[in-house]
């Protein structure tokens, strides 16, 4: 998944770039797509950490139960409020992972607009070339017709 966001994002990056005109080209740097790249790598961080928030939490329960499971002389006040405070870590994590999906479901979004957006710029580029070469024909006739005009005058 974050392959293609990047490739994506690169993609939008490289028609920016292809748009500039020969003197703005030194706008566009390898920093953006640089840029980019760590975006998507910090999200890929944010997604593990994530899990690993999610696996604590769990094994926190985990352990908080097996003390109630052992008699443990602990105060159970104590460990009531423990388990309550690992459940609401996990359903926070919950959350965070739902906020990661939608977060590359976007980003898998932006990549088929992207690529849609690279059908439409060939499709335009087709059709300037056609306008162009209809263009030049028309002046070539134009100008065949006013010089047969004015050989027959």
């Amino acid at each position: 998944m974050f392959k293609k966001q990047i490739l994506g994002s690169l993609l939008i990056l490289s028609l920016s770039c292809a748009s500039l005109t020969a003197e703005d080209t030194t706008t566009c740097t390898t920093t953006e797509a640089i840029e980019l790249i760590g975006a998507a790598n910090t999200l890929n961080d944010s997604t593990d950490l994530s899990y690993t928030v999610l696996q604590n939490s769990k094994d926190l329960l985990s352990l908080s139960e097996s003390l109630l499971a052992a008699g443990s002389a602990a105060n159970t006040e104590y460990i009531a409020a423990m388990l309550e405070l690992a459940d609401d870590i996990g359903d926070m994590a919950d959350r965070i992972l739902e906020m990661a999906d939608k977060i590359l479901e976007m980003g898998e979004q932006i990549g088929d607009m992207a690529d849609r957006i690279v059908e439409t710029q060939e499709i335009q580029s087709a059709n300037v070339a056609l306008t162009e070469a209809n263009l030049l024909q028309a002046q070539k006739n134009l100008l065949a017709a006013l010089a047969n005009q004015s050989d027959d005058e």
